[in-house]
């Protein structure tokens, strides 16, 4: 669930601490930067498609690429590569190579930046208050937090304390709407928020953000099984909307951090050749608490509350009721420098429904656990 460091700073278009600048002149720079890491789960994980309940190692790796140039004493413009690799069989999307995000970029200096590409959408910042666990916690937002699109403008600025991000998408096939493929007509997304600087232990920032994306429906095909109900045929989407309000004070990298997000999600989805819809409603909040220490361990928990009904068109009660889940996350994070970091995570229950009654949102209810090693360059 967590954004690197990396993945945060490409917000502001600039290259992280760790990625190796190979060339810089004349106002032009390059730098290439990536990770390689390994993760253990336990059975209850089922990561990456282990077999079900079975213990698995993944490893991964992430290579990236980031060109700045100066173009006059007012814009810079700049461009970001970044692609996942196969850990030598395919990855989970079955390519040996899959592009994660690539744009271009503006930079305007105080009055904010232009990114063009594959991307988040604006209101994708404010999910960033409770995304710091490894692979657990976050549980309300789900995948959209990973969601990148194809086809985006966004623009972005921040400044003085305040928060403002635009964002425009264009049709495109077979992208990623609330982590499920989907072909999406288009779609826009709003986010706004302020942040004083320096209270008590550190800074203190409200956001807010709404997201809207309507589906294809001219394909022959529909995309996009944005429901965790099975059934069987092919499902496709009509709209998805999302609205979050998140507070964050202090910060993950030292002393004490606080977060919570509060989060309502929403598709109508039909079943192929169905006229009625649908309409898949989650929300939740999610909580953090965590303390970084000096010497560089950090030590996070939560709470994770999400309410999943399926409104059937038919009133069908079978298909009407909520699944409920309650979930509490434990990371432990050991950053030895600035290239290398272990870490622990474990994710308890805390009385969801289950999976015995056909509810549950997220599949086991068990106790999951990993531990991991990852060096950033």
């Amino acid at each position: 669930m967590k954004k690197s460091l990396l993945a945060l700073a490409i917000i502001a278009a600039s290259t992280t601490a760790t990625a190796a600048t190979v060339y810089d002149k004349d106002g032009t720079s390059l730098a290439v930067g990536g990770r390689v890491q390994a993760v253990v789960y336990n059975g209850k994980a089922d990561a990456a498609e282990i077999a079900e309940n079975d213990a698995g190692l993944v490893n991964s790796a992430r290579l990236n690429i980031e060109g700045n140039t100066k173009i006059n004493d007012y814009v810079s413009a700049f461009a970001f590569s970044e692609w996942d690799m196969a850990d030598g069989n395919k990855s989970a999307n079955g390519d040996h190579i899959s592009t994660r995000e690539q744009y271009v970029g503006a930079d305007f200096g105080d009055f904010g930046k232009l990114l063009i590409g594959k991307t988040y959408d604006a209101a994708n910042e404010v999910l960033a208050a409770t995304d710091i666990f490894e692979d657990f916690g976050a549980r309300q937002q789900g995948s959209i937090n990973g969601d990148r699109r194809t086809g985006m403008f966004r623009y972005v600025y921040d400044n003085n304390g305040f928060f403002g991000s635009v964002s425009y998408e264009t049709a495109s096939d077979e992208t990623t709407v609330a982590g499920q493929d989907a072909n999406v007509e288009g779609g826009f997304a709003a986010a706004a928020g302020y942040t004083i600087d320096n209270v008590v232990f550190g800074p203190l920032s409200f956001k807010a953000g709404y997201s809207y994306v309507k589906g294809q429906d001219d394909s022959d095909e529909l995309k996009g099984a944005i429901t965790n109900y099975g059934e069987d045929g092919t499902w496709g989407f009509d709209d998805f909307k999302s609205i979050s309000a998140s507070i964050s004070w202090g910060s993950t990298d030292n002393g004490l951090y606080l977060g919570a997000l509060y989060n309502t999600q929403r598709a109508k989805q039909r079943l192929d050749g169905a006229q009625s819809s649908y309409k898949n409603k989650v929300k939740g909040y999610e909580f953090v608490v965590g303390y970084t220490f000096d010497n560089g361990v950090g030590v996070f928990t939560g709470y994770n509350f999400s309410d999943a009904k399926v409104v059937d068109p038919e009133a069908d009660p079978a298909r009407s009721d909520s699944a409920i889940y309650r979930r509490v996350p434990v990371y432990v994070n050991y950053a030895i420098n600035d290239n290398f970091n272990i870490w622990g995570e474990a994710e308890f229950d805390a009385n969801s429904t289950t999976e015995k009654d056909g509810q549950a949102q997220y599949g086991e209810t068990g106790t999951m656990l990993s531990a991991g090693a990852r060096y950033t360059f």
